[in-house]
């Protein structure tokens, strides 16, 4: 993992381009039994409730954050269409991290932060700035050949952990993550829906 202080490995997180349009009407997934479902796609990467609570349970558990990753991926103009999705595997690469000064100001010289707003947002003044990659393999069969194809697809994504204000600037954390679930469906022959939840924690390095 890197510090933000340079610049990261522009080809390790380059997004495979395909002709997409997002916009618009989409049809229904052309399987609805969730059941069914289930039975035919395989899901790898996900955490599992045992691990996630070891998970949070190590260090200063305050230190983390959740961030949902949601998709709709086009396959490439070179494979066929979607007949069956077959299975989904997902990995998380962090690339880089800091630890940034946000505004934080009040008037009431009896108020020290944390400030939380009514939905448990809490302003400190200090902020850990996370870059990573979501790296993703689908496997589907082709229509009318029932051939397998593997596609893949590297999403960027960006989060942040709020900090205690006394963390310093220079302070260095090992961030992992976990991730919690993931949803994917086709909703047409050429589209896939995808959507990963991710559990960030960061623990700060001994000094």
């Amino acid at each position: 993992m890197r510090y933000c202080d340079k610049e990261p490995d522009k080809e390790s997180v380059s997004i495979e381009s395909v002709d997409c349009r997002v916009m618009g009407k989409f049809q229904k997934p052309r399987r609805t039994e969730p059941e069914d479902r289930a039975q035919l796609l395989t899901i790898s990467g996900i955490c599992s409730p045992e691990k996630l609570e070891k998970f949070l349970d190590c260090g200063d558990i305050r230190r983390w954050t959740e961030l949902v990753v949601p998709e709709v991926l086009c396959i490439p103009s070179v494979k066929p269409d979607i007949e069956q999705l077959i299975s989904i595997s997902a990995a998380v690469e962090i690339i880089c991290e800091r630890v940034i000064s946000t505004p934080f100001k009040t008037t009431n010289p009896k108020l020290c932060p944390p400030i939380f707003n009514q939905e448990g947002t809490a302003i400190t003044g200090k902020k850990l700035v996370i870059e990573g990659v979501l790296r993703q393999k689908i496997v589907y069969s082709a229509c009318q050949t029932q051939s397998v194809h593997a596609v893949h697809f590297d999403t960027p994504f960006s989060a942040f952990i709020v900090l205690d204000p006394q963390d310093p600037l220079t302070r260095k954390f090992k961030v992992d993550v976990c991730i919690e679930d993931i949803f994917v469906t086709d909703i047409t022959q050429r589209k896939i829906f995808k959507n990963v939840t991710l559990v960030i924690r960061a623990l700060p390095h001994l000094r």
